[in-house]
């Protein structure tokens, strides 16, 4: 596949939008991948970093790294703005992004003739993000900031735990943080500049990038179809996570006229920028073939 000189800044604009997605509770940075079409070769060139030729990987990888730390550290502060001031909103676009990928990921998965046994890992993640949505969002927990030999363990295998729900596309890395009560632990250790606790947290979060990728990866090669209509499931089934809430987990229904009609064009804007990424990666090797 030949690279253009725009691809890096294209793939680190993309990795951008994943840094973003992995700030906030709700929203998988997994999924944002597959929607800007990087997650197969983001998935390969992690999982087989050294084995498949370490020089194209690295290419393909920092710019996309690079793009992560620029979401995370800018792009993030003004979807922190919008998710203050215009809270339903910036729900509703996420969702729309999600909605919108569905094609794509659903064209994905004709590589094979589909079959029924299709519908039951779609079947059983869609069931499980719906359950995660439908629980709530819990309160989180003080965080950790004095390294002991106990929560060096914690923090590492949680940086694991963490690290491969942002591999998977639909489970939200900060959500699951959430639930285990140390959300406030990362986040504080990142926003102050902890070494000790950095220190035990991304040997943890390589660990578990590096490992879960590498059974992503070896899942996509032999079942091909059959792990895409699993993660259509988790990505669809995430809707429901980002579903606007009230503090103490409640649903909440658009309330007047304008609500409904910036919700409805935040949710369009997002499913068509969705929809016509998916159709621009769709397209991208008949071009290149040509």
């Amino acid at each position: 596949m030949k690279r253009t000189i725009l691809a890096p800044v294209v793939n680190a604009l993309k990795g951008s939008l994943i840094g973003v997605a992995n700030t906030i509770p709700g929203v998988s940075g997994g999924t944002i991948a597959v929607i800007t079409g990087l997650y197969d070769e983001l998935i390969a060139g992690l999982s087989g970093f050294f084995r498949t030729g370490w020089k194209k990987n690295l290419a393909f990888l920092l710019p996309v790294a690079v793009g992560i730390g620029i979401g995370v550290g800018l792009f993030a502060r003004a979807v922190d703005y919008f998710m203050q001031n215009f809270p339903d909103q910036t729900a509703y676009f996420f969702m729309g992004l999600i909605l919108g990928s569905i094609p794509f990921l659903v064209r994905l998965t004709l590589k094979e003739r589909f079959r029924l046994v299709y519908l039951l890992p779609f079947l059983v993640t869609l069931a499980g993000m719906l359950v995660m949505g439908i629980a709530g969002r819990p309160p989180m927990s003080e965080p950790i900031t004095t390294l002991t030999p106990a929560g060096a363990v914690l923090i590492f295998v949680t940086g694991i735990i963490s690290a491969a729900t942002m591999v998977i596309p639909g489970v939200s890395g900060s959500f699951v943080l959430l639930l285990i009560g140390m959300y406030s632990t990362f986040i504080r250790a990142v926003r102050d500049i902890n070494v000790p606790l950095l220190a035990v947290m991304v040997p943890g979060l390589v660990v578990g990038i590096v490992g879960v990728s590498k059974l992503v990866n070896c899942l996509l090669s032999r079942y091909h179809a059959v792990t895409y209509w699993a993660i259509i499931g988790l990505v669809l089934g995430s809707v429901v996570a980002i579903w606007p809430k009230t503090g103490d987990g409640r649903w909440v229904l658009p309330d007047s006229v304008l609500t409904i009609g910036t919700g409805v064009g935040a949710l369009v804007a997002g499913f068509l920028l969705a929809y016509f990424l998916g159709t621009g990666k769709r397209a991208a090797p008949a071009a290149e073939e040509a």
